[in-house]
């Protein structure tokens, strides 16, 4: 309240305490208005218990599965509709022997050898272009010390809200 007789106006979160002694988070605004001289403060409070609410379960999904994905033993990637990684987990780092900084923005054809690189074009193009996963298809992979390993990999579309391929996600295991 002082911020807004100070600035004209102002918003805030903080809680309301009913008579009983329970507990509303609110989102209050206000503005200083003048009436016959005086300065008067004009404010609306909003309940957000729901936002709130939606909050603290969006906030505990991700944390479940963060430690999914960063407990499980099987790579999981994501990519840009190129094939460059955008997002992957510990497990595919240690496969692929890079660190997260090296892996981050690498194309797949700079971990495989040029047929494998042409298996995984079709596999990602026909993904792409039918809508449909790719349960698993065996690739090479050659990890960062020139070793070489041989993986199974699925593919999904990813889609953006509208329905538009944005890229692909997939185990390597």
């Amino acid at each position: 309240m002082g911020k807004v007789f100070r600035e004209g106006s102002g918003e805030a979160e903080g809680e309301l305490v009913t008579k009983d002694g329970q507990r509303i988070p609110c989102f209050f605004t206000g503005l200083r208005k003048k009436l016959s001289g005086k300065d008067y403060l004009i404010g609306l409070g909003i309940d957000v218990t729901a936002r709130k609410q939606a909050e603290e379960a969006l906030r505990e999904s991700e944390e479940k599965y963060r430690t999914i994905l960063e407990s499980i033993e099987d790579g999981y990637y994501e990519a840009d509709i190129a094939g460059s990684l955008t997002f992957f987990n510990d497990s595919l780092c240690k496969m692929l022997g890079y660190s997260k900084d090296e892996l981050r923005g690498m194309n797949y054809r700079q971990f495989t050898d040029e047929e494998t690189a042409k298996q995984g074009y079709d596999v990602f193009n026909k993904v792409y272009t039918t809508g449909k996963a790719d349960k698993g298809f065996d690739w090479k992979i050659i990890r960062k010390d020139g070793t070489r390993r041989s993986v199974e990999v699925s593919v999904s579309p990813r889609r953006e809200a509208e329905g538009k391929p944005t890229g692909f996600r997939g185990i390597v295991r």
